[in-house]
């Protein structure tokens, strides 16, 4: 899971993550419909959440797993290739980019409320 999806519980206003394989909220609006039915980790309540309510961001654990596999093989390549391998320290950022990317994607396409 490259981002994580989130919202806001209507009665305690705490921040539960809900798993979401859809890059959009059209193709998550096809597949559940308007309103997601859930169940809140803090006062435990149950009611349903509008898809608009949904927020994404980037998950910080892969950028810093990637971080760190693209460190670890930089510093091996260095001894081989010398200077050329210090390329791959720019590809985590380019990770979190696209991260960011689908991130403000998510978040831009709203559905239209009846």
């Amino acid at each position: 899971m490259l981002i994580i999806h989130y919202f806001k519980c209507n009665f305690c206003n705490k921040e539960n993550k809900i798993k979401i394989a859809e890059d959009d909220r059209g193709a998550l609006q096809m597949k559940k419909g308007d309103e997601i039915p859930y169940s809140c980790l803090e006062c435990h309540k149950k009611d349903k959440i509008h898809i608009n309510k949904i927020r994404a961001i980037p998950s910080i654990t892969v950028f810093a797993f990637v971080s760190l596999i693209s460190i670890l093989i930089s510093i091996v390549l260095i001894l081989f290739f010398g200077l050329l391998a210090t390329l791959l320290f720019g590809l985590p950022m380019l990770f979190y980019l696209f991260q960011q990317g689908q991130a403000k994607h998510f978040n831009s396409y709203r559905i239209k409320t009846k």
